[in-house]
């Protein structure tokens, strides 16, 4: 039996081959087409299909990962990338010195607070974050991660090692901000000028007060100051030791530029760190240069000399110290009487009290205030610093409130007050008003005429006299001519002035030939040592102190030494 004869339609499966057609089937004399489907073949086409969408799918994921992980790693802020919360980071410029060195900068630091509702156990929390920072109050903490509020803050200024310590923790509810913290790299080093901030970055003293809105300027560049590091860290070094020396309670000091009223360097000690400004003792942030006021004694009697030839006494006339001085009952008297009448240069020389009454007197109550407030010292000084206090004035001036103020007393100032005033002495006769901003060559200073150039000449010859024949003998620099006044007084205190307890100063300027700076240094209760014969006075610490300052200076600026320009003569004797 033949089998029956498959319609053209007939479908035959042929394993692991595609459809086919079969023609000329021989003897049916006819030509048909057998089409062959092949599901096996379908099933596989599809499989392939998903597999290339999968790796499509997959490829377009690794892309998206790749560049997420580029955004995150090199795109976005680091900040953000790192997880940690953000505030908006105040802008704050670094400040520097006249030659670019670093004085204060800002740093990103971390603040761990937590959000108490998100806290799984207080207990355990508190005493994990105790041992990772063992100086945190654990009862503190507590108290902090039980609150009702919805973030405390727990520690700020965490350096990136404290802050992975308490990262690693893993705990719950803990998280972490960056926030900005003020950094003084230089520690104690001109901790009274440059001030600190507060924690919201806002200049809270000093420099950073007074430039605050400089500093917070959008793209502001580096607040330059005066100062000089470099003599700064003379300043600060003699300083230290001087009141180490003589166990003094206090000392001041300051560097000036004669010429523009540049601050080079101010110091005060007991010092402090302004990195850790709330941990420092209010007297220590006291800046003694700007905010105390002292009766100076005999540093103001240049301003008497000064005072006397512009109202046209003769300097050589000798005036009567070897005589007693008295006035409204009070007896004025020398430290070193003198048996002989004096002229203007003896009496500057040897510091009598004697001789510098006398002339004030001469000229009057009137013409006297109206001297030193010429040379502003019935104000505070115009500085920028806002710790600038002013002066205590007498409260009644009479004749006698004349002869005491002539020589220091019944007038208290702050040292930056007379080294202002004594230097519009010695630059020529102007006044200058002392500034913490750096003056760029060719740059024009305020300026106003107090004296004539030929009373500025005379004093500076008078000053000079001083040091090389008087009681500033100690601050001698030689080849530098070095100017000077000592001054020595007893600090008033209940029932009157007080014998064992006082302030000594010394004022000094150089180069003689040519004066372009001053320096001024100020111990508060200084004691007298054996080499010193059990002397405190001026002329053994604040004069030694001010010369050893200066001949530093000269190393660091450089400068030549030059000729004598008066001939050294042998000193006067007595004590300094």
């Amino acid at each position: 039996m033949s089998a029956p004869d498959s319609t053209p339609n007939d479908a035959r499966h042929v394993s692991g081959r595609a459809p086919y057609a079969v023609g000329d089937l021989g003897q049916l004399g006819s030509t048909r087409r057998l089409m062959v489907e092949d599901h096996e073949y379908g099933s596989v086409q599809s499989g392939r299909t998903r597999i290339v969408a999968g790796l499509l799918m997959f490829a377009l994921v690794l892309f998206l990962l790749v560049a997420r992980l580029a955004e995150v790693s090199i795109l976005r802020d680091p900040v953000k990338r790192l997880g940690f919360a953000q505030n908006d980071m105040p802008i704050r410029a670094d400040i520097v010195d006249r030659n670019g060195e670093l004085l204060a900068t800002t740093l990103e630091t971390y603040t761990l607070y937590a959000e108490p509702d998100k806290v799984w156990d207080p207990v355990e929390t508190s005493q994990a974050l105790l041992a990772v920072l063992p100086d945190m109050d654990v009862d503190d903490v507590y108290e902090r991660l039980t609150s009702t509020r919805a973030l405390v803050y727990l520690r700020r200024n965490l350096t990136p090692r404290e802050r992975q310590s308490v990262w690693s923790l893993g705990l719950p509810g803990l998280e972490f901000k960056i926030e900005p913290k003020r950094i003084y790299p230089r520690g104690t080093l001109a901790s009274h000028v440059l001030g600190w901030t507060g924690v919201d970055m806002d200049g809270a003293a000093g420099a950073e007060r007074a430039f605050d809105a400089e500093l917070s300027m959008p793209d502001a560049l580096p607040k330059k100051l005066s100062l000089d590091l470099r003599i700064q860290a003379a300043l600060d070094d003699e300083l230290r030791k001087g009141m180490e020396k003589f166990q003094a309670k206090a000392i001041s000091g300051l560097v000036m530029d004669l010429q523009t009223g540049e601050l080079l360097a101010m110091a005060s000690m007991p010092d402090f760190d302004p990195n850790q400004y709330n941990t420092a003792l209010p007297e220590t942030r006291l800046n003694r240069a700007t905010m105390s006021t002292y009766e100076l004694g005999s540093t103001f009697k240049p301003i008497t000399m000064a005072m006397a030839l512009e109202h046209g006494i003769d300097p050589e006339l000798p005036m009567p110290v070897n005589e007693p001085f008295i006035m409204r009952r009070k007896s004025i008297s020398d430290d070193h009487a003198s048996k002989t009448p004096l002229a203007m240069f003896d009496v500057l020389a040897e510091s009598s009290n004697k001789g510098s009454a006398l002339y004030a007197t001469q000229i009057g109550i009137d013409g006297h205030r109206d001297f030193l407030r010429k040379l502003g010292l019935f104000d505070r000084v115009p500085i920028e610093l806002a710790e600038s206090a002013a002066p205590q004035l007498p409260p009644e001036w009479q004749d006698l409130t004349t002869a005491t103020v002539s020589y220091g007393h019944g007038i208290a100032v702050t040292p930056l007050a007379l080294t202002t005033a004594l230097a519009s002495l010695l630059n020529g006769g102007d006044y200058i008003q002392p500034t913490l901003q750096y003056i760029s060559l060719g740059q024009e200073t305020p300026r106003r005429r107090v004296i004539s150039e030929d009373t500025a000449a005379m004093m500076e010859d008078m000053m000079r006299y001083v040091v090389t024949n008087g009681t500033g003998r100690n601050a001698a620099v030689k080849g530098y001519g070095v100017m000077g006044k000592t001054g020595t007084a007893e600090k008033p205190g209940v029932g009157g002035y007080q014998e064992k307890r006082l302030v000594t100063s010394f004022v000094a300027a150089f180069p003689h030939s040519d004066p372009k700076y001053i320096v001024f240094v100020v111990y508060d209760e200084p004691q007298g040592l054996n080499e010193t014969y059990g002397y405190a006075t001026a002329g053994w610490n604040a004069a030694p102190t001010a010369g050893a300052v200066i001949e530093r200076m000269v190393s660091i600026l450089g400068l030549p030494r030059e000729p004598v320009k008066m001939a050294e003569t042998i000193a006067i004797g007595g004590y300094p």
